[in-house]
């Protein structure tokens, strides 16, 4: 079993596999993405950096509402992610670059609007980057952030013992499984104004929720040693037999948080 969700700076992924995971969940988001840019006021001149930027799809669209006068930069510790960003094509107002939200290379009051999106939970000082994001954000500019809360993770269909031992397994696994729950805390400790903290719960398909999530969920389990193969496959068949009979729900909470420099 492979493990997609791991985007830290230094995390030995099959990088092809979290491209086609980024790909994916890219789809899944892409009504609800436009909805985010109108939120902050991105329009046209706009300087706007994306914070753990992956594969550039939201770069170039933002390049694309910003036009000519305006920039939009990409930036994520990954370097195989900057590349297949930069291979899929860098418009002439947008770059990317290979660096740490938690040290960002720009000086301060650079930016009009800066993005974190599912950012926070790979970090190992989430504090740290969201200063930085402050730092760099002119004043009278926003920060937008989306993070999972996995601790949240609903799932119907199997075992209760077992799902339990598989969510705390997936959420310790992460830098900071609770991420979308401290949002407000690190954005108040950065000095951040009118901060509003929107949950909200996605809910998908088995055949989405198990190659997005719940494979690497089992896979955290097995290698941390919370679950044996053979009761990961007994949860799995209960699934997939939920699933069958039409009964199979998986949901988890999002919050996505807004706020002013």
């Amino acid at each position: 079993m492979s493990d997609v969700t791991d985007f830290s700076a230094g995390a030995a992924g099959d990088a092809a596999a979290q491209i086609r995971y980024l790909d994916g969940v890219a789809q899944l988001g892409a009504q609800a993405k436009e909805a985010t840019f109108v939120m902050q006021g991105i329009e046209a001149n706009a300087r706007v950096l994306d914070c753990g930027c992956g594969v550039g799809d939201d770069v170039r669209a933002i390049s694309a509402r910003v036009g000519a006068g305006g920039e939009a930069v990409g930036v994520d510790a990954n370097g195989a992610l900057i590349a297949a960003a930069i291979a899929r094509g860098v418009p002439a107002n947008a770059r990317f670059l290979i660096g740490s939200a938690e040290g960002l290379p720009f000086p301060e009051a650079s930016f009009d609007a800066v993005r974190a999106e599912r950012l926070l939970q790979h970090l190992a000082d989430p504090q740290r980057a969201t200063n930085e994001m402050h730092r760099v954000l002119r004043p009278g500019g926003s920060l937008l952030a989306i993070d999972q809360d996995w601790q949240s993770i609903v799932v119907a269909g199997g075992s209760r013992s077992t799902t339990r031992k598989i969510v705390d397994a997936f959420v310790d696994s992460l830098a900071d499984g609770w991420a979308g729950r401290r949002h407000r805390e690190h954005f108040v400790a950065a000095g951040f104004t009118q901060i509003e903290s929107r949950p909200f719960v996605t809910s998908l398909s088995f055949v989405h929720a198990y190659a997005f999530v719940l494979e690497s969920a089992v896979a955290a389990a097995i290698r941390g040693g919370a679950l044996q193969q053979e009761e990961a496959d007994a949860w799995v068949r209960g699934l997939l037999a939920a699933d069958a009979r039409g009964t199979f729900f998986y949901g988890v909470t999002v919050f996505l948080t807004i706020a002013m420099r």
